[in-house]
């Protein structure tokens, strides 16, 4: 029971630490983007048809952002860009649902405009920190609700919104004519996936053996140069000591000289002396 209770422990402690949307089934993503579009719906007081349309939009940005969503916490660069590209096609697309004075009041609600936040190991949506009670709906499920499949996507449509095509077919009220990019957030690491960047990891550690050949190659021609100024310096000292060692020589025998000459001179001086004394 001990090991039962542990491995269950276990299990509990690492569903809670994965990221979100690891866990996240087709029908979770539904009821966030139905429970999202009920809050939206609720506050800036859509029409039905608004409402399923905002459903379809939040539909497609929470499908898309959910294969990503893993690196984004991780701080990718490649994921960061991708999902700030999803949120403006997101809000690029109410535009053309909501009215002006709609869409104001929808930017200036950060869980509606920015509509998740990451924390060190997770992400979550903002409007679950408004709205604690996950069950509570203030109107029913859309129409399409379990039959939508992202057929309305601009990936469908030659990447143009739906939206805009319909516009004036089926609202034709005036729109928010001001830019709907959300400000980037610095990212801290490099611009790759994980798989790119092991790649050029791989290539800067060739690059380094090569260049530890090229410097290994450049130190031997180093030495090979410096070589012959050694052997020409030794040549000078030798030259120099040989010539030292005959100054030497020359001034040892100029001593012998001079010794055997004043020898012989003295020899010559005696036998004179003796000579004049036999006289």
């Amino acid at each position: 029971m001990k090991k039962m209770t542990t491995i269950g422990m276990m299990i509990f402690m690492l569903s809670m630490s994965l990221p979100v949307m690891g866990a996240m089934s087709i029908s979770k993503m539904r009821q966030n983007a139905r429970f999202l579009t009920d809050k939206m719906t609720y506050e800036l007081k859509l029409s039905m048809m608004q409402y399923d349309d905002v459903y379809e939009v939040n539909y497609d940005f929470i499908n898309n952002i959910r294969y990503i969503m893993d690196d984004v916490v991780r701080g990718y660069g490649y994921a960061v860009e991708r999902y700030y590209e999803y949120l403006d096609i997101r809000n690029d697309d109410l535009r053309w649902i909501l009215t002006n004075s709609q869409y104001r009041r929808f930017m200036d609600v950060d869980y509606f405009y920015r509509p998740i936040y990451t924390t060190q190991n997770n992400w979550l949506f903002r409007i679950y920190k408004t709205y604690l009670d996950k069950n509570l709906f203030y109107y029913g499920k859309p129409h399409h609700y379990k039959s939508y499949k992202g057929e309305h996507y601009r990936v469908h449509h030659n990447y143009v919104s739906f939206y805009k095509s319909n516009h004036k077919n089926k609202y034709n009220h005036p729109i928010y004519k001001g830019d709907v990019k959300v400000k980037r957030n610095p990212v801290s690491k490099p611009s790759a996936k994980p798989s790119d960047k092991r790649k050029d990891t791989h290539v800067e550690k060739k690059n380094d053996k090569k260049n530890v050949h090229s410097n290994n190659n450049r130190r031997e021609n180093i030495q090979r140069k410096d070589k012959p100024a050694v052997s020409s310096n030794k040549a000078k000292v030798e030259t120099s000591s040989r010539k030292s060692a005959e100054v030497k020589t020359d001034n040892r025998n100029a001593r012998r000289t001079t010794t055997n000459e004043k020898r012989s001179t003295r020899t010559s001086s005696g036998s004179r002396s003796e000579a004049k004394e036999r006289k």
